[in-house]
């Protein structure tokens, strides 16, 4: 009996030597899908705020804005898709600007072992009326955040149109440790539709020590190396990326704010809660940590109620608090009206659909400074 059991415990030994290291591999993504409800504001057309590209929670990416005609080159949308449209699931992410052409792409930065393989791709359904519109999948075996670098190895360009292409590349991931997967998506015609749809992306390899894997809890994960605007003069920071949208406050000289994102010359920071954006032709942004709170703007005129457009999709509460009950679902992207707001202007109270709720002011945008609106709550 002894010996039967000293054999079998051989056998497992060996089995587990055996075993290759692909069998050790996992997709290293988070939301790799887009099932995800959250995201994150990355810029937003100057000339028309309701068209924004936005990005899941755990991604971040960019696009090219601008070119040598009025066509090329404009402000993509980029937001869930929850319409027919999809692999998997209940939901894709969808990328477009019809009549026109957009350059944008979608990345992810993991952890994977030192100078291992890891393999990427994902699939792309081309909703386009002329050729030349591509999507193709890159990965950076060093980590870096810029789909023109050299380091990026990129897989063949899918073109099929109105069918789901699947791209996939591999590459070795570098002594660092952090690898990017990105999603990039060209066209060379105008047209309408003009869309790309992603979904079940995937970074396969051996998970390393490095980048965290945890669900954030109220906020997107914070790169790991803080980036901070500072400005030697005075500037304004305003409620969108242009000089039309009102002033919610300023960037005095001495104070910086964590940088969330860039847009055509535009940089949109975490102030005081809210999302602000500043000229970037006034600032400098570079690595570094937020100081204290700033000014705020003179009081508002107040109003009684104002338009607030939802950046996420937002759970409408009965109070002004993370733990009160759950009273509707607002979706992404949503017009509400907002009739009240907390002293601290953290919350603003809306109406959807008939019901009357709490939502957090930092999710969304104002036609007007939220500070106006008489305190409720």
């Amino acid at each position: 009996m002894m010996r039967k059991w000293l054999l079998g415990v051989v056998l497992l030994a060996l089995l587990i030597a055996a075993t290759p290291a692909a069998a050790q591999t996992a997709n290293l993504l988070q939301d790799p899908s887009f099932e995800g409800e959250n995201y994150s504001r990355i810029g937003v057309d100057p000339a028309d705020p309701f068209t924004t590209y936005n990005a899941p929670w755990y991604w971040w990416g960019g696009f090219v804005a601008g070119g040598d005609t009025f066509w090329k080159n404009v402000y993509p949308a980029g937001f869930p898709h929850t319409g027919p449209v999809k692999h998997s699931g209940a939901r894709s992410y969808n990328m477009a600007r019809g009549g026109g052409t957009f350059t944008a792409w979608l990345l992810q930065q993991v952890s994977a072992q030192p100078n291992t393989d890891v393999e990427g791709g994902a699939w792309a359904y081309i909703q386009n009326n002329v050729p030349g519109a591509i999507a193709r999948v890159g990965i950076d075996p060093t980590g870096g955040t810029d789909p023109n670098s050299p380091a990026v190895v990129w897989s063949a360009s899918a073109g099929g149109l109105y069918q789901w292409n699947l791209m996939q590349v591999t590459a070795r991931a570098g002594e660092s440790g952090v690898v990017t997967l990105f999603l990039y998506a060209t066209q060379s015609q105008p047209s309408d539709p003009n869309g790309v749809f992603w979904d079940d992306a995937y970074l396969v390899g051996i998970p390393g020590a490095g980048l965290t894997s945890q669900q954030p809890s109220a906020a997107p994960a914070a790169p790991a190396e803080t980036r901070v605007a500072t400005s030697s003069v005075r500037v304004n920071i305003r409620s969108g990326a242009g000089t039309t949208f009102p002033r919610i406050g300023t960037l005095a000289p001495g104070e910086a704010y964590a940088v969330t994102g860039e847009s055509n010359g535009w940089v949109s920071l975490d102030f005081n809660g809210q999302t602000g954006w500043v000229s970037a032709a006034f600032v400098s942004v570079s690595a570094g940590q937020p100081t204290a709170s700033g000014s705020a703007a003179p009081a508002a005129p107040s109003v009684s109620s104002l338009s607030f457009t939802v950046d996420y999709t937002l759970r409408l509460r009965a109070a002004p608090d993370t733990t009160s009950d759950v009273l509707a679902t607002i979706p992404f992207n949503t017009v509400v009206s907002a009739v009240g707001r907390t002293s601290n202007s953290q919350w603003i109270q809306v109406t959807y659909s008939g019901v009357t709720g709490w939502i957090a002011a930092r999710f969304g945008r104002a036609d007007a400074n939220i500070s106006g609106l008489p305190v409720t709550g």
